[in-house]
């Protein structure tokens, strides 16, 4: 989704500042909040989706979600308009969006917003620009991060260490058979792909996940068109 700069964050529609304030729906997180004011098109933001960053936009949206598809809770976030094509953001999404489908499943969503937090806080040293930099995608990096919340893992434990390094290693290995350059989308929902396999086949919880045909190639320029799995060639013809 494109941030409109003024009137509606949403469509660019002027805003209606009403007599009094009404029950409204954030179109953006879903919250309800009673408010004063929205667009022409029926569109309210709440001030947290309005003025917050990237980060604080997906940890709402995670932390409230009842979805089980790690994809589909990452396309939620990625349409949000604080959400942009490329960005470090993308390291907390993939993280998060798997361990909040993680505690859906298991039907524990409880426990999802402070493991939703924890993902985020292990996500800010994840720098901007990692995949070539250091050679580790931060989306990949995200996956073994998900392992990690998930089993409990720190540099003192077995196994649990050994399935955060190996989820990491498969993430990565699936983000570099894409062969080109970087794209956000793209490696996130390799990533993701990855961590909802390695759930179903190691960690014994079935996280069920598709890829999507994007949304977003157009914003790309570096876009791998029929070269990426998520290409939509519809879309590039029309």
């Amino acid at each position: 989704m494109v941030e409109h700069p003024i009137d509606c964050t949403v469509c660019g529609a002027a805003l209606s500042y009403l007599g009094q304030t009404e029950p409204m729906v954030c179109s953006l997180c879903g919250d309800a909040i009673p408010s004063g004011v929205r667009c022409l098109q029926g569109h309210f933001v709440c001030d947290a989706c309005h003025s917050g960053t990237a980060k604080d936009a997906i940890q709402r949206l995670y932390s409230t979600t009842a979805l089980k598809d790690p994809i589909r809770i990452a396309l939620e976030a990625m349409r949000h308009p604080r959400v942009k094509m490329h960005g470090p953001e993308h390291h907390f999404l993939v993280s998060a969006a798997l361990v909040a489908a993680w505690y859906n499943a298991r039907g524990e969503p409880e426990r999802k917003a402070a493991q939703v937090a924890e993902a985020r806080r292990r996500s800010d040293p994840v720098a901007g620009g990692f995949c070539g930099i250091q050679g580790a995608c931060g989306a990949g990096v995200g996956v073994g991060t998900f392992v990690s919340i998930v089993t409990g893992a720190t540099p003192l434990t077995a196994r649990e260490r050994g399935l955060a390094n190996q989820a990491t290693a498969q993430a990565l290995t699936a983000i570099a058979g894409a062969a080109g350059p970087r794209c956000c989308k793209r490696d996130s929902w390799l990533a993701l792909l990855a961590g909802a396999r390695f759930a179903r086949e190691l960690l014994g919880t079935g996280l069920s996940a598709h890829g999507p045909a994007c949304e977003f190639q157009e914003l790309n320029r570096e876009c791998l068109s029929d070269g990426c799995p998520f290409f939509r060639r519809d879309a590039a013809a029309g």
